[in-house]
């Protein structure tokens, strides 16, 4: 019998504490500590993905998780022809299919640069227009190939472009057990299912393929039948654990999982070439989707129905990974509570560092100050001079407030620094605003945007050195109750009211101009922000209509939704890093609050399991 050591080529070790890299995976130690054998073992999960541009349902999908692509299914009762391909980020449509129509198989082992599709329906509910059009897509357009031999819809797909696979499915009245081979030029007969059937999740390759569930029209029913194809003929294998139709298989013959399918599933379930086992379940039950992947580790769910009557389909996406690392969601949780809260404040310093001040309660305009510990609030030396809707920058002991609206309306040019304990004043800004956005430190801090008097937006933007304020480029949106976050050469705003409207729009600033980037996924206002311009979020804010909760990360490129926060709020700015962020004070829809929450970003750590004798 070999040893451990003779097997991995390691001995195994002691220590006190667990390993937290990546080069644990598949190694065993013990741990002096809890005197117990310890590895790191791997585990799937779903996660949201981004949503596809076009809502659609019984389209056809093929390639890997962040290299796939979906095409045709339906909108309601109207074919599509639409194309999207996926990159693991984001969609891209690009070119539609020649004939628009659902319930059409594909090449699922198939790339963005070499796919097939074939069969379907033009039409949809009733009495389908059953089609034979088989195309391929070369990365740029679909053009029409060699037509199936047999018309047929909610036919099933395996293999490539070159050597594709079409399998089961139904014409009016009839379950369909024939398979057919593509060359990449013409198809061919193969040898028939055993049991015919249509909705089948198929996947694997043209001489490897594996078919699993399906209904049987006529009264049959769904089905958790299952076969193997080996190029010349089907064999049937172990049931799949629960009959459905209508799922996808990412994987191959002998490592798959299946997921989706009828009636709206979020089961998922994995294949190892003999047995079925259950894997972790989506959130959001579907069928009739358009997913798609290459491996039973990644896999993805576009779209789909979601079982509402009358659904015209889903553009939800879900991501399926598999990993050493556990993955801790963001969230927020209560902070301590201010000791006066006020709506339109300023805050600046990180979450258990920090300073709130300024900002109006119902007595007028505040010249209030308090500081944060990370558990409570202590009251400070008061500001120089009250200040409404005005900006900050910097940390608890080296900060500074600017602009805003003082008691008498309008708005002023104020430049206040703050030493950690008492406030100062400092050279003015040369343009008076409110409702600005800021960031940066004390001695490098940039405003931009706000409001001369007459809620127009404005879109100056100018810097301070820590001693006077210079004009820099202009912004290429003009709007005040924006929010910004990151330095003075590296900022992001996102977001305000240019005068007319509420907008969405998402500028970077690299310390010379203002550049456009992804738009925010919703018009705000009076949104709080923190973080960096590569690792930030925006929280909070007036999403037209009505105060929102809503959190969404940004990594320089791409939104995302985060965690939502217990109260909807606005009218004040946040503080921190993208991973430990604070919301202080602030409005809900009408009034104010004297409440903080606390953000903590996601986090990942190894899967560590302790080794049992059972």
């Amino acid at each position: 019998m070999t040893t451990y050591k003779e097997e991995f080529g390691k001995t195994i070790k002691q220590v006190s504490s667990d390993p937290t890299d990546a080069g644990a995976e598949g190694q065993i130690w013990f741990n002096t500590t809890a005197q117990v054998f310890k590895t790191v073992t791997s585990f799937g999960a779903w996660s949201s993905g981004t949503a596809l541009g076009q809502v659609r349902r019984k389209g056809g999908g093929t390639g890997a998780q962040a290299a796939g692509m979906v095409f045709g299914g339906f909108d309601a009762a109207t074919a599509l022809g639409q194309t999207e391909q996926y990159n693991g980020t984001s969609w891209t449509e690009v070119g539609d299919l020649t004939t628009a129509r659902g319930k059409l198989g594909s090449a699922t082992a198939g790339s963005q640069t070499a796919a097939l599709g074939f069969g379907g329906s033009t039409a949809e509910p009733s009495n389908p227009a059953i089609v034979n059009n088989s195309e391929e897509y070369n990365g740029s357009v679909w053009a029409e190939g060699d037509n199936l031999n047999t018309a047929r819809y909610v036919i099933a797909g395996a293999g490539t472009q070159t050597a594709g696979l079409g399998f089961g499915g139904y014409t009016t009245s009839t379950n369909r057990n024939e398979s057919e081979e593509y060359n990449g030029t013409s198809w061919a007969e193969g040898d028939n299912l055993n049991t015919a059937r249509g909705n089948i999740a198929g996947g694997g390759t043209q001489t490897a393929a594996l078919g699993a569930t399906g209904f049987i029209d006529g009264g049959g029913g769904d089905t958790a039948v299952t076969e193997e194809y080996n190029g010349t003929s089907w064999t049937t294998v172990t049931v799949c654990p629960t009959a459905q139709a209508s799922a996808i298989l990412s994987g191959t013959q002998t490592n798959a999982i299946i997921f989706a399918g009828s009636p709206n599933l979020t089961t998922t379930f994995g294949y190892d070439g003999t047995n079925w086992s259950t894997r972790p379940s989506m959130a959001t039950g579907r069928d009739r989707t358009s997913g798609f992947g290459t491996a039973a580790t990644a896999a993805l769910c576009a779209g789909g129905d979601g079982g509402t009557p009358g659904d015209e389909g889903i553009g939800t996406v879900e991501e399926f990974n598999t990993s050493i690392n556990v993955v801790t969601a963001a969230s927020w949780a209560a902070g301590g509570n201010l000791i006066s809260g006020q709506r339109n404040g300023v805050t600046f310093g990180i979450q258990t560092s920090a300073v709130f001040a300024g900002g109006h309660n119902p007595g007028g305009i505040s010249n209030n100050s308090e500081t944060y510990n990370g558990t409570s609030w202590t009251e400070g030396n008061n500001l120089g001079a009250p200040a409404d809707n005005a900006a900050s920058a910097g940390t608890e002991t080296a900060g500074v407030a600017f602009g805003g609206s003082p008691p008498a309306g309008g708005a002023n040019n104020d430049t206040q620094e703050y030493n950690g304990t008492d406030w100062s004043e400092g050279n003015n800004l040369n343009t008076a605003r409110y409702a600005i956005g800021g960031t940066g430190t004390q001695s490098a801090a940039l405003a931009s945007g706000g409001s001369p008097p007459g809620n127009t937006g404005s879109n100056l933007s100018e810097e301070y050195n820590g001693t006077d304020w210079s004009i820099g480029n202009t912004m290429g949106t003009g709007r005040y109750k924006l929010t910004i976050f990151g330095t003075q050469t590296a900022a992001v705003a996102a977001g305000g009211d240019t005068g007319p409207a509420n907008v969405n729009n998402v500028e970077h600033y690299d310390g010379t101009s203002w550049t456009n980037a992804t738009v925010y996924p919703s018009t705000l206002t009076y949104a709080a922000s923190a973080g960096s311009q590569t690792d930030g979020l925006v929280f909070l804010g007036d999403l037209g209509p009505g105060y929102g909760a809503t959190t969404n990360t940004y990594n320089g490129t791409a939104w995302a939704a985060s965690a939502t926060l217990a109260n909807a709020g606005g009218n004040t700015e946040g503080c921190g890093t993208g991973a430990l962020a604070l919301a202080a004070s602030g409005g809900p829809q009408s009034g104010r609050t004297d409440g903080a929450e606390e953000f903590t970003g996601a986090s990942t750590s190894l899967n560590v399991k302790t080794l049992t004798s059972s």
